[in-house]
């Protein structure tokens, strides 16, 4: 469960510092008693079966799940791995049910605001080719054909209706895109007095992201006194330029748009001026909750958020970083009571998708791995007794079977063993949970 937790950057930022400890979290060790170890039986009545042979058989079976999603504000999607097939085709499917009957406009990926945000406008445009512009803007965990049919329906949707659907994203890693967009209004509209701002903080994104595309090679030297420098004055930059936004002469329109920038910006430099003044890792779960609560500011404004199952749950996977607040599930609820709904994914056997840089970025490379089998006593384990090859359950409806047990979370690595798994009952996680016992890794993007 390595790097799924921290800030994209954390663990460089943290190996050669007093906070070294922390540079590579894993799971708490999984060592249950004797007696855990045994399948919990589930009732029946708890399973229901759902067919994939289409969208039409899968959205009849998902309809009672999809009743207790069509009233929220914030639906998350996760998924137990960054790279099964299968999860990104379901949270498609369920995902297009939502956007078509029940008034949601935006999907939210676990990807860098910015970036996405330009993906999507660039979506818009006549003849747009889907997959290069998936590599250019999408860190490479969602550079598959299964994401590839959400965006190609998301484009043939815009292009047919007047009611228009957008992707968004809701991590910050890559500095340069919203510099350079910042850049561009302030250029465009000089009376809003941001030039000097916005070239300050072009200068420290360009480190920030010449540290980022050298930091998976071997050998790569990091300059870090002068990241750490430089890191802090974006931080600053990006928080004068947020508090000079209300007053900057500009329409309302660009206005927003610099709003969402901005706090990508700021986002991104959050880990330094954590490391630096407050002496701590930066809470991305946090950070993540904070943007998805600025895509949904308006009134009747509802988001599908699509991340890791460790981030959209209630309760951080991560034992030793307590004081991270929860999963941004938690912090999605503070902030919107009784209006979260968490979708969780899991599966038992079978191959997923992986990387073996050590931090995840528009280039690393994925490949195809085997699952290990699930660990004796995990929920793993027991849901993949079921006789359903895929279903989904209701958390609150497990009564005394909701036992605490281990649990998998798979991130980008290749790694799928016992670090990989965390102590949880079901109901601390997720309101439901979509379980597929046998799953393939993502598919390629062509």
């Amino acid at each position: 469960m390595k790097k799924i937790f921290r800030s994209l950057l954390a663990t460089a930022l943290l190996a050669t510092a007093t906070l070294a400890t922390h540079a590579q979290p894993t799971a708490a060790p999984a060592a249950p008693a004797a007696a855990d170890t045994a399948l919990i039986t589930l009732d029946a009545r708890l399973i229901n079966p759902v067919s994939t042979q289409s969208y039409e058989a899968f959205r009849a079976a998902v309809q009672p799940l999809v009743k207790q999603m069509a009233g929220k504000k914030v639906v998350a999607m996760g998924e137990g791995t960054h790279g099964t097939a299968e999860f990104y085709k379901l949270r498609f499917w369920l995902t297009r049910i939502l956007m078509e009957e029940h008034g949601f406009t935006q999907v939210a990926l676990e990807n860098d605001y910015t970036d996405t945000y330009q993906l999507n406008e660039a979506l818009r445009q006549p003849n747009a080719a889907v997959a290069p512009l998936m590599r250019a803007h999408l860190y490479s965990i969602w550079q598959n054909q299964e994401t590839a049919e959400l965006l190609t329906w998301l484009q043939t949707h815009n292009r047919t209706h007047r009611r228009q659907l957008a992707l968004r994203g809701i991590d910050a890693a890559y500095v340069m895109p919203e510099a350079l967009a910042l850049n561009a209004l302030a250029a465009r509209y000089p009376k809003a007095g941001l030039q000097t701002l916005t070239a300050q903080l072009t200068k420290a994104a360009q480190l920030q992201d010449s540290v980022w595309a050298g930091i998976n090679t071997k050998g790569y030297k990091m300059p870090r006194k002068r990241w750490l420098s430089s890191g802090l004055e974006g931080y600053y930059v990006a928080e004068k330029i947020q508090k000079a936004l209300p007053a900057a002469r500009m329409p309302r329109r660009q206005r927003e748009l610099a709003k969402g920038l901005v706090l990508d910006a700021k986002m991104a430099f959050d880990v330094f001026y954590q490391f630096t003044i407050n002496k701590r890792d930066s809470s991305r779960d946090s950070l993540m909750a904070e943007m998805t609560k600025f895509l949904v500011r308006g009134k009747n404004n509802k988001v599908i958020v699509w991340a890791h199952d460790a981030h959209v749950s209630r309760k951080i996977a991560m034992a030793e970083d307590p004081g991270n607040g929860g999963g941004t599930g938690a912090f999605l609820e503070r902030m919107f009571p009784g209006q979260y709904f968490v979708l969780g994914t899991s599966t038992a056997t079978g191959t997923f998708a992986a990387t073996t840089d050590g931090h995840i970025t528009r280039t690393s490379p994925m490949a195809s791995y085997p699952l290990e089998k699930p660990l004796a006593g995990s929920w793993e384990a027991t849901l993949g007794a079921v006789s359903a090859p895929v279903f989904f359950l209701q958390t609150q409806q497990l009564g005394v079977q909701n036992l605490k047990r281990p649990h998998r979370f798979v991130g980008y690595s290749p790694q799928s063993g016992k670090d990989t798994y965390s102590q949880f009952k079901l109901t601390e996680a997720y309101d439901a949970l979509l379980f597929v016992r046998q799953t393939t890794a993502a598919t390629p993007l062509r």
